[in-house]
């Protein structure tokens, strides 16, 4: 049995095929389920995710009927995976099952490959990694306080893979096809300093030394206009070694 949480809810079929759940509460119930697999979740901290703060009277009896018909689901999918289990209910899932937890691993699995500069290898994990990502995780999931927990770390986890990405091909001396890539980024992330540097570094690298140096300053503007500071040490330091003429160095994140 497979799920998907990176971005609308899924579950793979008997034939292999990804299926969407039926229903905001199943999917809520599911996710909720998923995110804290092999513990036991009480019939409360359910209901407060399920129905995202404000569940209905009687909804320990609606609940009931929630994890029922999950489960005649989940069953049907030949997977005996929900179990009852005191104060709650149980989903018993392996990590590879979930793409959230293979994101997470993978993650890791990056961090230590760029510790030690293995950049082939960051490059191949992180590209592994983002793919398991389509879009927003939780995306047809009605619960902001599920979301509100879950969502921005694993946006985080998201942004720190691709630096570590973008540091591995700086490395590997692919600035060419990195420099739409990194444009497109700095357009959604305008305050994320390290896609400026890297896009910089890039554009630099390509010989395109006049665009590198009007990234700097649009970021720049952008830092002062949004968070009333100067670039930091990174991209300072980048900009100092365009000016001169130097090449920069990719000073990869910790």
């Amino acid at each position: 049995m497979r799920f998907r949480l990176l971005g609308p809810v899924e579950v793979i079929d008997v034939a292999g095929r990804w299926q969407p759940v039926a229903g905001p509460r199943q999917r809520a119930l599911l996710a909720t389920l998923l995110l804290n697999s092999n513990t036991p979740i009480s019939v409360d901290e359910l209901a407060e995710t399920v129905w995202d703060g404000v569940p209905p009277a009687g909804y320990a009896q609606t609940l009931r009927s929630h994890v029922m018909r999950l489960r005649r689901s989940l069953q049907a999918q030949d997977a005996v995976l929900l179990r009852t289990r005191a104060p709650g209910y149980e989903l018993a899932v392996a990590d590879c099952e979930l793409d959230a937890r293979r994101f997470e691993a993978l993650c890791r699995e990056t961090a230590e490959q760029l510790r030690v500069g293995a950049w082939s290898a960051v490059a191949d994990t992180a590209e592994r990694a983002l793919n398991l990502w389509r879009a927003r995780p939780l995306l047809d999931v009605p619960s902001r306080l599920l979301s509100e927990a879950v969502v921005p770390r694993l946006e985080q986890l998201r942004l720190q893979v691709l630096d570590f990405r973008f540091d591995a091909e700086l490395h590997l001396g692919r600035h060419h096809v990195l420099v739409p890539q990194l444009q497109a980024l700095v357009a959604v992330h305008p305050l994320h300093e390290r896609f400026s540097a890297q896009l910089m570094l890039s554009l630099s690298r390509a010989g395109r030394r006049v665009e590198a140096l009007a990234v700097y300053r649009s970021a720049r503007r952008t830092l002062i206009d949004e968070l009333g500071v100067e670039p930091g040490p990174e991209m300072a330091r980048v900009h100092q070694c365009i000016l001169s003429g130097g090449d920069p160095v990719v000073d990869h994140a910790a």
